[in-house]
């Protein structure tokens, strides 16, 4: 299969383009557990946004490289944070909602037309877990340890956290996740809604995941993230989504897309029946 790599600026950030359509983004910082830096952020910025609109593109697996996911900020922004070098928090030409670069950095994947799958091998913690919550589906190993920890800090969740938990858990777990900092394991956190499956090797299961996802229908798998997207949005309504549905519908039924799916489909029930 070919395959086309991309190292971000700062090389944090490697992202592989398969022929299949799966863009494989990975946190390349193994020997720092893939901890956060505002290099890092401006790598995923910079990927992120390179993968918006590219036709080409149909799902994204989003990994660390190494045996972890995200270990969340690295200690040495905390010590920039005391002696006022730290430049996380700061206004940058606007990127759908949100200015600040630590959250760019997450919302980026927000903003990508097609699903982003998450696979959380050994750690997402503090900023690490709330990257993953950018995903549209996580993955994570059944003992992997997360953890919105910021409160340990003295500080919040600000990397778009306390806006992305609360939809996933609900309100009071989310409240309760955030003050708390208490780390969960994987299968806790599948029982809290904050991943959807759990897999030994989470990172290859994202990536199997998005190849499934990818030899789908590209129109309605974006349109599958705008509408439930929207079915969380406040300031959409039932109608507003209702309407978008028929939108869809009707650009769906007929389409190039829909009908090599359709023929893919009954073939594979053919091959079934022997």
């Amino acid at each position: 299969m070919s395959e086309q790599s991309t190292t971000a600026t700062h090389g944090t950030v490697v992202t592989t383009l398969r022929e299949d359509g799966v863009a494989h983004v990975r946190l390349n910082r193994p020997e720092r557990l893939n901890s956060l830096t505002a290099e890092v952020f401006a790598d995923l910025v910079e990927a992120g946004t390179a993968l918006r609109g590219r036709a080409e593109v149909r799902a994204v697996a989003l990994t660390g490289t190494g045996r972890g996911f995200c270990s969340g900020l690295d200690m040495g922004e905390f010590s920039k944070m005391v002696d006022g070098t730290a430049h996380l928090v700061q206004d940058l030409a606007p990127l759908g909602p949100v200015k600040a670069l630590a959250q760019q950095a997450v919302y980026v994947w927000q903003l990508l037309e097609v699903p982003v799958v998450a696979g959380i091998d050994t750690v997402a913690m503090g900023g690490g877990l709330q990257l993953a919550l950018a995903a549209d589906i996580r993955v994570a190993q059944p003992n992997a340890k997360l953890s919105m920890m910021e409160i340990n800090w003295g500080l919040v969740p600000d990397m778009c956290g306390t806006q992305l938990l609360p939809p996933l858990v609900g309100l009071g777990r989310a409240k309760h996740l955030i003050m708390t900092g208490r780390t969960v394991l994987g299968s806790e956190a599948l029982s809290l809604g904050l991943v959807e499956e759990l897999a030994e090797q989470a990172a290859q299961r994202a990536l199997e995941l998005a190849g499934e996802l990818a030899a789908g229908s590209r129109p309605a798998l974006v349109y599958a993230k705008e509408l439930t997207n929207l079915a969380v949005d406040p300031s959409a309504t039932l109608e507003t989504g209702f309407a978008r549905e028929q939108d869809a519908i009707g650009e769906l039924i007929g389409g190039a897309e829909q009908e090599r799916v359709v023929a893919r489909r009954m073939a594979q029930l053919k091959a079934r029946k022997g």
